[in-house]
């Protein structure tokens, strides 16, 4: 179905969603970083390189797949359309929607057979956040518990999909469970809510028989305030969709607020070991990420086919010096003492709110 990279000067890529806010941004990295980029979307455009992608309309991603090397999909697309083809006529699709952990496992229980490859669950989060707890656990097997807390922030660049997104998993639950976690600075120790239980931090596999507990902390303490106000009541799975607001990237709306994403292992509920995914910017950095998990899988020579997690294709060593280059920086975070103060970042991968 899609061309060989040899044919071409570089790799080509299509954006599915690239009208959006995380698709604009991907469109921009990948060209940033030598690909030729192809630009799918609904909405009439007569650039050279748009390509008309609905996804109500199968036949429209065929014919624009046709031309690529890759295809990256940022729209959470319930019925799987693209990775549906891609997994029945052959290629490499990166799926960056974060959409619910079940849709993907019941793609993978339908999917005995496949000619393509569909990478599930790239970006920063869930992504990089993937490869550092699948680090963690090899370094530390006797593990039992992952920790993951995602920082976001209130006023950060977001499309319609990823309010959803944020939605969904906030009101997962009537009343989430709520744990203090020594978060870096600017953060500092702060009491975090449990965010998107269901989805266990899309961490699959890796996490067989090991309790998943993800946490969401806004940068903004009013409204962490709010949420975990609200929480007390039981009354999170009432918030109304419309508390959260989409920002669209625009020429002056990128948005560069600290990320300090939390990974942790546990045993016996203390902590043995902890890194945070650092950046600017949320959605810069699930751009950069993505660009970086495709210029290994492009180049892969055996990569499997089916349906798969990130972490289970590619490792933490493999990447970590592609994402700081591409300001994405993996620390270890001190253990046993409030981690307000910078820490080292990762050579080789190896109080209640006031």
């Amino acid at each position: 179905m899609m061309s060989e990279r040899f044919d071409r000067p570089a790799p080509r890529v299509l954006v599915i969603g690239a009208q959006g806010s995380l698709g604009s941004l991907l469109c921009g990295a990948f060209a940033w970083a030598g690909w030729s980029v192809l630009r799918g979307g609904r909405r009439p455009d007569a650039s050279a390189d748009f390509r008309h992608v609905d996804l109500g309309e199968p036949e429209t991603v065929a014919t624009a797949a046709g031309e690529v090397d890759l295809i990256v999909n940022s729209v959470p697309d319930l019925a799987l359309t693209a990775e549906r083809m891609v997994l029945d006529r052959g290629g490499l699709l990166i799926n960056v929607s974060a959409l619910s952990a079940r849709v993907g496992r019941e793609l993978r229980e339908r999917s005995t057979t496949a000619r393509g490859t569909v990478v599930m669950n790239a970006g920063i989060a869930p992504g990089v956040t993937n490869l550092v707890a699948a680090d963690l656990l090899v370094s530390h097997p006797q593990a039992d518990e992952v920790e993951m807390v995602f920082t976001v922030s209130s006023k950060a660049t977001s499309g319609r999909a990823g309010a959803d997104f944020a939605h969904r998993g906030m009101t997962a639950l009537p009343r989430h469970h709520t744990a203090v976690i020594p978060l870096p600075a600017p953060f500092g120790p702060r009491r975090c809510l449990g965010f998107a239980e269901p989805d266990g931090g899309w961490l699959g596999a890796i996490a067989a028989g090991i309790t998943v507990s993800p946490y969401i902390c806004l940068n903004e303490r009013p409204a962490q305030r709010a949420l975990l106000a609200a929480n007390r009541a039981g009354v999170m799975n009432r918030l109304p969709r419309t508390l959260l607001r989409s920002t669209p990237t625009g020429s002056d709306t990128v948005s560069a607020e600290q990320v300090s994403h939390w990974v942790a292992v546990l045993e016996h509920g203390e902590r043995i070991a902890a890194r945070t995914v650092r950046c600017e910017g949320d959605y810069v950095g699930a751009a950069a990420s993505t660009v970086t998990f495709a210029d290994v899988l492009v180049s892969a020579t055996d990569l499997p086919s089916g349906i798969l997690d990130c972490e289970s294709v590619l490792w933490l060593d493999q990447v970590a010096g592609p994402l700081r280059e591409a300001g994405i920086v993996v620390h270890d975070e001190p253990i046993g003492r409030p981690a307000t103060g910078p820490s080292a970042p990762l050579v080789s991968a190896g109080a209640q709110d006031r």
